[in-house]
C-alpha cells in the first residue's frame, strides 16, 4: 500500500513536456478510479442500510436515482481530467512551478472525491443515530 501511495503521488521532473504530464495523469486514472470506486461502493452499502433503517423509504421507492449511479463515475472522471488540463497550461505559462503541483492536485482531488462520496452515507447514519437517541422522528 505504501509503495502504491509513493508511486501515485510521485513528482514529475522540472520542465516536463505536456505529453509526459498527460501520461503521468493517465497512468494514475485507473488506480484513482479503483480507490474511489471501492470506497464509494462501501459508502453506498452503508447509505442503503442507514436510509433503510430510518423508515423514510416507502415500499417501491428508490433510495437513490439509478441513473445517478451511472453518471457519478463519468463526472468523477471529467473532474479528474481537469487535473492535467490545468497542469499543462500552468507549466507552459509558469515553467518554474513546483514539481509537486500534480501530486498536490491529485491528492486534493482524491480527498474531495472521497469526502463527496461520504456525504450521503454520513448524513443518513447521523440521522439514524439521532433517531435512536430520540432527537428526531
Amino acid at each position: 500500500m505504501r509503495t502504491l501511495a509513493k508511486w501515485l503521488f510521485s513528482s514529475l521532473e522540472p520542465n516536463t513536456s505536456a505529453g509526459r504530464i498527460i501520461r503521468w495523469w493517465e497512468l494514475r486514472r485507473i488506480p484513482y478510479n479503483v480507490i474511489v470506486g471501492c470506497y464509494g461502493f462501501a459508502c453506498l452499502i452503508i447509505f442503503f442500510v442507514a436510509i433503510g433503517a430510518t423508515g423514510h423509504l416507502r415500499p417501491g421507492e428508490d433510495a437513490v436515482e439509478p441513473i445517478t449511479l451511472l453518471f457519478a463515475p463519468c463526472g468523477i472522471n471529467i473532474f479528474y481530467t481537469l487535473g492535467w488540463l490545468v497542469e499543462v497550461p500552468s507549466r507552459l505559462f509558469f515553467p518554474n512551478l513546483s514539481p509537486r503541483l500534480g501530486p498536490f492536485m491529485l491528492a486534493a482531488g482524491l480527498a474531495l472525491s472521497l469526502v463527496l462520496v461520504t456525504v450521503p452515507a454520513a448524513y443518513w447514519v447521523g440521522y439514524r443515530m439521532l433517531q435512536l437517541a430520540g432527537r428526531v422522528q
